[in-house]
C-alpha cells in the first residue's frame, strides 16, 4: 500500500469522525440520548432525582438554560462555506429536547398517561455566521407562557459566548392524549410556579407580542434572560 492511499484513508476516517453529527442515525442517537438520560434512567434509578430538587429549590427554576457546545461539521455546511441554515433546526431539536424533558421532568415521569410535547411553530432570524469546524453553544429556556402555549427562546453563540449568531423563539403546546395541559398547571405540577416567575412570563409576553415581529427582533436580541444552568 502506498504512502498516497494511507493518507487517504486516514484522511477519509478523519473526515468521517469529525463529521459525526451527518451520519446515518446520528441525529436520532443524540435526540434518544437526551431522553434516555433524563426521563429512562430516573424510571429505572428514582423519580426524585436531582435535577427536580435543584429546580424546586430555585425561586427562578423553570428559567433554568440548557447548553449544548458543538462545532459546525463540514457537511453541515453550504456553498457559501458557513453553518446551513437547515442544519440550525437539527441542533434545535436536540437542545429543546433536552430542556423540555429537565424543566418537565416531574410531569412526564409522574403523569398516569405519558405527556408529549409538539411544536407549532418556530421562529428563527440569522445574525452571525458559524463557518466550518467554529465552535458554538446553544442555550434554551423557558421564555414566558399563556393559558395554552409556552414560548422556548434558544440562542447560538459563538466565539466563547461573546456574540450572538443565532436566535429562535420556538411555540410548544403541552398535550397528555387529547388533552391540552396549561402551562401554569404542568409547573405547578413540577413545583416552579410561583408569583415571581410569573411576573417574568407576563412582561416577557408583553414583550414578544407587542414589541417583536419578523423585521425587528432587536428587544429580544437585547434582552437579559439568563437564569441558572441545568
Amino acid at each position: 500500500m502506498s504512502i498516497l492511499s494511507v493518507v487517504a484513508k486516514y484522511l477519509a476516517a478523519a473526515i468521517l469522525l469529525s463529521t459525526y453529527k451527518s451520519l446515518p442515525g446520528a441525529y436520532f442517537v443524540r435526540f434518544y440520548d437526551k431522553v434516555f438520560r433524563n426521563l429512562i434512567m430516573p424510571l429505572i434509578f428514582g423519580k426524585n432525582t436531582e435535577n427536580i430538587q435543584k429546580l424546586q429549590n430555585d425561586e427562578l427554576g423553570c428559567f433554568s438554560y440548557t447548553k449544548l457546545s458543538t462545532y459546525a461539521s463540514l457537511f453541515e455546511c453550504d456553498f457559501y462555506l458557513h453553518k446551513s441554515n437547515s442544519t440550525y433546526f437539527e441542533e434545535l431539536d436536540i437542545s429543546r429536547t433536552d430542556l423540555m424533558t429537565k424543566i418537565f421532568q416531574k410531569l412526564f415521569l409522574h403523569s398516569k398517561r405519558y405527556p408529549f410535547v409538539p411544536v407549532a411553530n418556530v421562529f428563527t432570524n440569522f445574525l452571525k455566521e458559524i463557518k466550518p469546524f467554529q465552535t458554538y453553544d446553544v442555550r434554551s429556556c423557558v421564555f414566558c407562557w399563556d393559558d395554552k402555549w409556552i414560548y422556548i427562546m434558544s440562542r447560538f453563540y459563538i466565539n466563547s459566548g461573546s456574540q450572538l449568531a443565532s436566535l429562535s423563539i420556538t411555540k410548544y403546546v403541552l398535550k397528555d392524549g387529547r388533552k391540552t395541559i396549561k402551562p401554569k398547571d404542568a409547573l405547578e405540577v413540577c413545583g416552579l410556579f410561583n408569583e415571581t416567575v410569573n411576573q417574568i412570563s407576563e412582561g416577557n409576553m408583553e414583550l414578544l407580542a407587542q414589541q417583536c415581529g419578523f423585521h425587528e427582533t432587536k428587544p429580544l436580541e437585547d434582552i437579559v434572560h439568563q437564569f441558572n444552568q441545568i
